[in-house]
C-alpha cells in the first residue's frame, strides 16, 4: 500500500475531479476527506466533510460499511459498476470505480480509502436537480486481491 505522503497529487492531476478520499475515523463514521468537483456536479451536492453513512440509504449502510473496512484493512481493493438510464437522451452511462487502500500517515492514525470513478459508454449529462442527496449501492460489486487476499464473500 502506499503511504499518504507518497501521493503526489501533481502525479494524479487529471483524475482529481473523479477523486473521493475516505478517511475511516470509525466503524460508522466514514468521512469524506475530498470529493472532486466532476463527483460533487454529478451528484448535484458537496460531499467533502460528510460522513458516508449519512449519505447512504440506512438499509444499505451495514453491507457498504463492512466492505471499505474490509478493503481498508485488509487491504485489498474493490470495483463498482453502477448503471444509470436517466439521461435526458435515454442513453444509458456507466460508472466504474475503482478503490484502493492507502496506509495512514502513521500507528493511530484513520485507515484510507481513495476511489476513482470512470464515466464509460454514453456522453455523461448530469442528473436532474431534484435528485435526493443519496449514493446508491453499486449494480456490481467485486474485491480486488492485492496479495492479502479477499473475503470469501461479498456481504457481512
Amino acid at each position: 500500500m502506499p503511504k499518504r505522503p507518497a501521493i503526489e497529487l501533481q502525479d494524479i492531476k487529471e483524475l482529481l475531479g473523479r477523486v473521493i478520499l475516505f478517511e475511516l475515523v470509525s466503524e460508522d463514521e466514514v468521512r469524506i476527506k475530498v470529493a472532486g468537483s466532476q463527483l460533487r456536479d454529478h451528484v448535484n451536492f458537496e460531499a467533502t466533510g460528510r460522513n458516508f453513512a449519512d449519505l447512504t440509504p440506512p438499509a444499505q449502510w451495514p453491507v457498504r460499511r463492512w466492505r471499505l473496512n474490509e478493503m481498508a484493512a485488509r487491504p485489498c481493493g474493490g470495483v463498482m459498476i453502477n448503471r444509470e438510464t436517466e439521461t435526458h437522451s435515454g442513453e444509458s452511462v456507466t460508472f466504474e470505480t475503482m478503490t484502493l487502500p492507502v496506509e495512514p500517515q502513521g500507528p493511530g492514525k484513520p485507515r484510507l480509502l481513495i476511489s476513482n470513478v470512470a464515466v464509460l459508454g454514453a456522453i455523461y449529462e448530469p442528473p436532474a436537480e431534484d435528485r435526493p442527496q443519496m449514493v446508491y449501492m453499486p449494480d456490481e460489486f467485486r474485491f480486488l486481491d492485492l496479495g492479502a487476499g479477499i473475503p470469501e464473500r461479498m456481504e457481512p
